[in-house]
This record gives structure tokens, sequence and C-alpha cells, in this order.
């Protein structure tokens, strides 16, 4: 009997926080977070970046039984991170993405699964130009047949699941994106020869979210069922102790 796995996602709208209130979260970030965010050049980015990992932290609080600033973070070859408390590994998996009006993180318990997870605002501006020079043809051909009107939003359903595929192996665009494509409905990938990658232990759901998201999450399952359990959290919920819903 095949196991199930459950791929719990939390997301948060931050286009109302402005830096007064993310201030006091700043607490719960280590050194390096802070000089990250202090880097940002657009106060928004700032905000983006606190809200997307304060939520981090207290997304694997919830889940590892310690407090948010209690978790470290030790990236990999290709930069992905993992979650360490003290001098080990965390036995979660996770992945982050913030954008504009919108921070969330999809999170698993057991180490060392590639997941992937990445939201975009509905109402980005796209170059569709950009899938004639980077897309498979594949999905090229299923955007040209889509209605004018709505190829923006297929080119955003198509790049969320890109993303979350790139974003699962670690790997991020030094990967060939025309070496696999999606067929979006329902969201199924396939490889081309040079990917060393079966597509039949791939899994993905895509949704829109509050009306003007598009999110979409990816993991390496093999043989597993997948349940997912998707959360929306309101800014006031962050506390320096984790999720105040619990």
């Amino acid at each position: 009997m095949a196991s199930t796995i459950l791929v719990q996602l939390w997301t948060m709208r931050v286009d109302r926080l402005d830096e007064a209130a993310v201030a006091p979260w700043r607490a719960m970030l280590d050194l390096g977070e802070r000089e990250r965010a202090a880097r940002f050049v657009f106060a928004r980015h700032r905000v983006q970046f606190i809200a997307a990992h304060v939520l981090m932290r207290a997304v694997l609080a919830r889940l590892g039984g310690r407090l948010p600033a209690a978790w470290r973070f030790v990236a990999d070859a290709h930069g992905k991170p993992s979650a360490w408390l003290g001098d080990a590994p965390a036995a979660l998996s996770f992945n982050l993405s913030h954008t504009e009006g919108m921070v969330g993180i999809a999170a698993t318990l057991g180490a060392d699964w590639a997941l992937g997870f990445d939201v975009e605002p509905l109402a980005r501006q796209v170059d569709l130009g950009v899938a004639d020079r980077f897309f498979a043809q594949h999905e090229v051909a299923w955007l040209d047949r889509q209605p004018r009107p709505e190829r923006s939003q297929g080119f955003l359903r198509l790049w969320t699941l890109k993303e979350a595929f790139i974003k699962a192996t670690g790997k991020g665009l030094t990967q060939d994106l025309a070496a696999f494509w999606f067929d979006p409905v329902p969201p199924r990938i396939r490889f081309a020869p040079s990917l060393a990658e079966d597509d039949a232990v791939w899994w993905f759901e895509q949704r829109v979210l509050d009306g003007g998201f598009v999110a979409a999450v990816g993991l390496r399952a093999g043989s597993a069922s997948i349940e997912t359990r998707w959360r929306a959290v309101a800014p006031a919920a962050l506390t320096t102790e984790g999720l105040a819903d619990a």
C-alpha cells in the first residue's frame, strides 16, 4: 500500500504591510537575514523579504516544535537552503516564495524531499516572447491556442509550474527550460531524454489564490499519494512564539 505525504502550504497577503508593521518581526530573524533585508533598495521588497522569512520560521516552528528564532539555514551547492536546529538538519523539507503582494511556503515532514513552490500575481506584466525563446514547443503551442486575452494568465500558469520544478530540484535557472514541459490541466510534467528524470514520480498541484495570484507546488513523490492542506495566514497571527492560530 502506497504511503501518503502531507504537503502543507501557507500563504500571506503583504500588500497592505509597511515597514512599521514588520519592524517587530525583525527580532525573529538572524543577522544574515536582517543584513539581506537591509540591502533591498525599495521598502516593499524589504517588507516582502521580512514577511516571507518570518512566515517560514513560524511554519517551521509549528511543524518542528521549536521557536521561530531557533532555526538556522544551510544552503547546498546550488543555494537551496535546508532547515537546521543546532548542529543537525531537521526532518523537514520546505520551499519559500515571495512576490509582489503575497508570500508563501510549502513544507512537509521528512528531510531531503525535492519540494518546490512558486506564487505570482495574475496582474504581473509578462513578455510572451519569453515563452517563444525559452519554453518547450509543446507549451508554446498550448499558449498559442489560448484566447488572446488569456495568454498572459496562461503564461503565468506555465511559469509557476516550471518554477516549482526547478526550485524542487534546487538547480534553478541553470536548467534548460525547454528540456521539460507541462500539460497544464491537470498539471503533469514531461521530460526530454537529456534530463535524467522520470515523469511518473513527479506530482504537481496548482491553484488560484485570493482571486489575484496563481501558485504551483511540485514534489518528487515516487509512488506515494499526496494530500495538500492550504492555509491563508493573517499577519496578526505571526508572533515570536510562531503562528497564533495553532
